[in-house]
């Protein structure tokens, strides 16, 4: 059996992945089951690639165990690219000091604003998701990336998910004919797990993680 540290406090990425490694040799540990703190890393690459394999790192020397890490965020065209490596901070200059359900609110409502007027057809944004493994001595062994297309809806909708999930309708469902297109936030898990960019990442790592385990 592998024990994985995953690198993140986010209970929905937690749940996301024990879903993802049901049936496998592997046991997802988060950071709150080791029952000791373990060191801020702080996320400053210039890209979602080099912020994972930095926190993946830092937790595998820290808790003597391989450790997952993944950063992801959403690219949306008329923005140029924005948030990217900051969406999950987004709005800390306008809303500093949040965290949880608050911030994710604060970054979707700052979203709408900076959209308003925007057309539907030129709302387009793609989720996009690093995931890398680390040894337990800190060696980076592997990285993978995921990603999903969609667009920016003019309201938020759904309770479930979490982040710019409620505003990221995927591109599957725009082209879903007889229904109205479901954001992220309204699909049932299993489905979004089979859409949605960390999902695809997970997919790609899985066979590390058997090889790995396969090692233990």
């Amino acid at each position: 059996m592998l024990d994985l540290l995953f690198a993140t406090t986010n209970p929905g990425k937690l749940r996301e992945l024990r879903r993802l490694v049901e049936g496998m040799p592997v046991r997802v540990v988060s950071p709150a089951d080791l029952g000791r703190p373990l060191p801020e890393v702080e996320e400053d690459g210039a890209t979602f690639q080099a912020n994972a394999e930095k926190k993946a790192s830092a937790y595998a020397r820290a808790a003597g165990l391989h450790a997952l890490a993944d950063d992801s965020g959403l690219c949306v065209d008329a923005l140029w690219g924005m948030p990217g490596i900051r969406s999950a901070r987004w709005s800390e200059p306008e809303a500093p000091g949040l965290s949880g359900l608050e911030r994710d609110r604060a970054n979707n409502q700052k979203l709408l604003l900076a959209l308003r007027g925007v057309p539907p057809e030129i709302r387009g944004a793609e989720y996009r998701a690093v995931l890398a493994l680390a040894a337990p001595d800190g060696r980076v062994v592997a990285a993978v990336s995921g990603s999903c297309r969609g667009r920016i809806a003019e309201g938020a909708r759904g309770e479930q998910g979490f982040g710019y999930d409620p505003l990221f309708v995927p591109e599957a469902e725009i082209h879903r004919e007889g229904h109205r297109p479901r954001t992220m936030a309204e699909l049932p898990p299993a489905e979004k797990d089979a859409l949605s960019h960390r999902g695809d990442a997970f997919r790609k790592m899985l066979p590390l993680l058997r090889q790995a385990a396969a090692n233990v």
